[in-house]
């Protein structure tokens, strides 16, 4: 391990950490194949679902979960969702979701979608990964409001376990992890753990975050690349 630059992912739960890894590589060019993009990054996904996606990997079934194609249906008219995958809304996809009954429109999704799910289908990597989660996203708790529990979003210690677990079963032992938190939305337990983050941000419309939010996290990662 250790031969290649460390990649990162994001697990969840929104998309807060594209944002700020673009924001990032904008002022720091030359790393931008170690931010990879997947299937976590423009879709709204819980605690719940980042588990379901995990686990299914770890299994070797997450193409054929995906590949299902009638196991997806619509809600609202407008967003999207699986009925194996509890937790995970495909937000971003509302323009196909309108024209669902459309078979050509459900198979450019699924195509889609296995697309994204690359770095979860072939986990193998030469380097290091590094897992980033968040809840933090300020609209967030609007956003999924009616939609998803609130409390699927809020990070415990039981969550922090089984997803750090099946992650390291997946990428391997010398995985990293960042999870992203407001104070609230965290169990006490875990402030204060290396790998969790009390980012102060308040809730509101916004959804990107300040351009510099992740700065010090990101570069920290980028530098163990070369320790």
């Amino acid at each position: 391990m250790g031969a290649a630059p460390t990649r990162v992912l994001s697990i969840g739960c929104s998309c807060i950490n594209r944002f700020q890894f673009d924001f990032y590589q904008s002022r720091n060019p030359g790393n931008e194949t170690q931010f990879v993009r997947s299937l976590f990054d423009w879709n709204i996904i819980s605690l719940v679902g980042t588990e379901s996606l995990l686990r299914h990997a770890v299994e070797g079934q997450l193409a054929s979960v995906l590949g299902d194609v009638g196991q997806y249906h619509v809600k609202w008219e407008v967003l999207v969702f699986h009925r194996n995958l509890p937790g995970v809304c495909f937000f971003h996809e509302q323009d196909i979701a309108r024209r669902f009954d459309n078979p050509e429109q459900r198979d450019i999704l699924v195509r889609k979608l296995l697309h994204q799910a690359g770095p979860f289908l072939s986990p193998g990597y030469p380097g290091r990964t590094h897992l980033v989660w968040s809840n933090i996203q300020p609209n967030l708790p609007d956003t999924v409001d009616n939609v998803t529990p609130w409390e699927a979003f809020q990070l415990t210690a039981d969550r922090y376990e089984t997803i750090t677990r099946l992650a390291r079963a997946l990428f391997g032992e010398d995985t990293g992890f960042s999870f992203l938190s407001v104070a609230d939305d965290v169990a006490p337990a875990l402030i204060g753990h290396p790998d969790v983050q009390v980012i102060t941000l308040p809730r509101g419309p916004e959804y990107e975050g300040p351009p510099t939010l992740y700065d010090s996290l990101l570069a920290g990662i980028v530098a163990r690349t070369h320790t």
